[in-house]
């Protein structure tokens, strides 16, 4: 029986992502604190060399679905055979809590852009926002933002936008699913701390705010409800914040607000050692790995139960005719219905030319 130092510990886990880092930059702060641990040291041992990736890149990890650099909260990561899972995730419901600015939209949508349009934001209230939300629940239609992953003709849609370009086509509208879509708290002019997009940061904008809770389907882009309901409310606005609150099975609440979800590892934890995250995340991968166990009867990638059974397939499978031959189904069929491996004027073995007699002369020399 394995101990618990020995298990090979790999599988599925997520980490609070804070604001302004990328997705990317977690994965290396991951790289770097799992590499020299003794959680993830057999891991590491039984691991085949990756020679085409970096020093630093010691372990086979990935995530499941982006964060924005601006957005903090849930990202869901895969180590070793838990990023073979990863796409599962992708297409889960999400959880999201956003702060929209009202007064100014921005090319963005969120406050990172440049403002391009300001409206008045005096009848925007507490009650015209709540009754406005009510559009925004079921199923309804997003046009995705100009800034945004989603290619035409192959290009980033984002790529035009940055380069000054327009887009060869407009973006299409999308069927979108909103389960739950409620205010959690609003800011009058002055209860915030939200400023406009270049100005000072410690400058609040005298505009009104609201703090709303999402839960979604994947594909949907809360920059474009933000900018939506602006306009939805006779005016203008966009993203300020976005936390993604819960993801799948995880939660940044901690305890969690159910025993069904996992409580994801925050960044301070990370660094306050692996005494404290290693605590947290061992019984997390433990339980994965139980439930996922490795099938060493796997050859070539199949196991010799599912070859038999499609040997049975194949073998019950009526062959075809093609001009009144059968049609090969392997390589080694097509060879011999060819004609042998050989056929062909260019492909033919040079026929091996008779031993020369010393002495004798052949029939082309004689004069």
């Amino acid at each position: 029986m394995e101990s618990s130092s020995e298990k090979v510990l790999e599988g599925i886990f997520a980490v609070a992502k804070p604001a302004h880092i990328s997705s990317a930059d977690v994965l290396q702060k991951l790289q770097f604190t799992f590499a020299p641990s003794k959680t993830f040291s057999t891991l590491l041992a039984s691991q085949p060399k990756r020679p085409s990736k970096s020093d630093d890149e010691v372990f086979k990890i990935g995530h499941g679905g982006t964060l924005d650099p601006l957005a903090s909260g849930i990202l869901i990561i895969g180590i070793g055979r838990g990023t073979k899972h990863l796409q599962s995730y992708l297409a889960c419901k999400k959880t999201y809590e956003t702060v929209v600015l009202f007064g100014a939209s921005t090319d963005s949508y969120d406050c990172t852009g440049v403002i391009t349009e300001r409206a008045e934001v005096g009848h925007v209230t507490n009650e015209v926002v709540g009754r406005t939300l009510e559009r925004f629940r079921g199923r309804i239609k997003q046009i995705p933002p100009v800034y945004s992953a989603l290619k035409i003709n192959g290009v980033k849609a984002c790529e035009y936008a940055r380069e000054g370009k327009e887009l060869p086509r407009a973006l299409e509208g999308r069927e979108m699913q909103v389960d739950e879509c409620e205010m959690v708290e609003w800011y009058e002019p002055g209860q915030h701390e939200f400023s406009w997009p270049g100005d000072d940061a410690s400058v609040p904008a005298a505009a009104p705010a609201a703090r709303i809770r999402l839960t979604v389907c994947s594909g949907f882009y809360v920059r474009s409800f933000a900018h939506d309901l602006g306009i939805a409310c006779q005016s203008r606005s966009h993203m300020a914040s976005l936390l993604r609150t819960r993801q799948a099975n995880f939660s940044i609440q901690d305890p969690p607000e159910s025993p069904d979800l996992v409580t994801a590892i925050t960044y301070s934890e990370l660094e306050a050692g692996e005494a404290i995250w290693g605590a947290k995340l061992r019984p997390q991968l433990e339980g994965w790995v139980e439930k996922n166990p490795v099938n060493s009867g796997h050859v070539n990638g199949r196991s010799g139960e599912t070859k038999r059974k499609l040997a049975e397939e194949k073998a019950r499978r009526p062959k075809q005719r093609f001009r009144g031959e059968w049609v090969a189904e392997t390589r080694g069929e097509r060879i011999k219905q060819q004609g042998g491996r050989f056929k062909g004027k260019w492909n033919r073995k040079k026929e091996e030319s008779a031993p020369k007699v010393e002495g004798v002369e052949s029939s082309e020399s004689v004069s």
